[in-house]
């Protein structure tokens, strides 16, 4: 018998997989069942369920191509849902996006950091570019970026990204570990280094705290 999780759709998430679909059968009609379930990330026998359900609404039209192949092309109807489902998806993420650099802003307030500071960013993941607005919208124009991972050399929104041998504690009015992950390891880093503790920067150190709402 089959479970109850490969008759029936569980609502949570259920519009950003219909969404994800859609935008690969727009890319892709011919794209196999197997396939779109390693593209979109989801059981085989969930994308079998997903593609008639689609049909049944009327975005989705279901043809046979050739022997033991399909072609699912999207409606009129179709392509206008996968419109409807990208702007829910971009609402619900600049949502979110606001929300997170609300926190920064609240975070970096607390801190004794003014135009006129100068400030080390250690990290350059997307994190990083979130904390990086914050601190220009606090005025900051002096800030060197520093990454220990292997990308020296590339560039973080236009900066240069220095080998964290070059870093030199003096020269930055306070130290800012850009990352959510591997905090405790930066932290023993920046310090074994010669960085004041009063000089660092960390985010959400409160277990209990969450980005994702």
């Amino acid at each position: 018998m089959r479970s109850v999780d490969e008759h029936s759709i569980p609502a949570a998430g259920s519009a950003d997989r219909e969404l994800k679909l859609l935008a690969e059968l727009h890319r892709n009609p011919e794209a196999s069942q197997r396939e779109l379930s390693c593209r979109v990330g989801i059981a085989l026998g969930m994308t079998n369920l997903l593609l008639h359900n689609l049909a049944e609404k009327g975005y989705l039209r279901i043809t046979k191509a050739k022997w033991r192949s399909w072609l699912y092309v999207l409606t009129p109807e179709g392509l206008l849902q996968k419109v409807r489902l990208t702007l829910s998806y971009i609402d619900r993420f600049l949502s979110h996006y606001q929300m997170v650099r609300q926190t920064l802003r609240e975070e970096l307030a607390g801190q004794p950091l003014n135009a006129e500071s100068r400030v080390a960013l250690y990290g350059t993941g997307e994190f990083a570019e979130l904390v990086y607005l914050g601190l220009k919208e606090l005025g900051i124009e002096e800030m060197g970026v520093f990454d220990g991972d292997g990308k020296v050399g590339s560039r973080f929104l236009g900066m240069p990204v220095q080998d964290f041998s070059a870093f030199r504690p003096e020269a930055y009015d306070m130290v800012v570990i850009a990352a959510l992950n591997g905090t405790e390891h930066h932290t023993r880093v920046l310090l074994s280094s010669g960085v004041a503790l009063e000089k660092l920067v960390t985010f959400f150190n409160n277990p209990s705290f969450s980005l994702i709402p």
